[in-house]
Formats: structure tokens, sequence, C-alpha cells
């Protein structure tokens, strides 16, 4: 499907939440930045996905 497909961003983000959840938010961070700079690429800013991933990242980092 290739790394800008919406399942692989979708992946990204849930491998991102899940590294949130297990209390590494040194990889989960980073990964949210990525993934939302690519949905916001790729999808739009007003996309759904871009939005889930902005605030997953809002939240890991609070």
């Amino acid at each position: 499907m290739g790394s800008d497909h919406p399942f692989t961003l979708t992946t990204r983000n849930n491998l991102a939440y899940a590294y949130q959840v297990a209390g590494d938010l040194g990889r989960a961070i980073p990964l949210y930045g990525a993934t939302l700079a690519d949905c916001e690429r790729v999808l739009s800013p007003q996309h759904p996905l871009t939005g889930t991933v902005q605030a997953n990242l809002e939240a890991a980092r609070r």
C-alpha cells in the first residue's frame, strides 16, 4: 500500500498510541509528530485522521 496510504498512516497512529499506553513517550511523541506531518501533507489538515493524530499528540505531550 505504501507509506502514504491512509491505512499505513492509521497503523502508525495506532503504534504511537501503543507506545504511549506502554509509557514510552520517547517513541510515541516523535512517531505522532511524523505521522501528523504526513497526514497533513497527504490527506489535508481537515481530514478526520489528521485531527485524531493531532489530538493524540497533544494528549501524549501532557
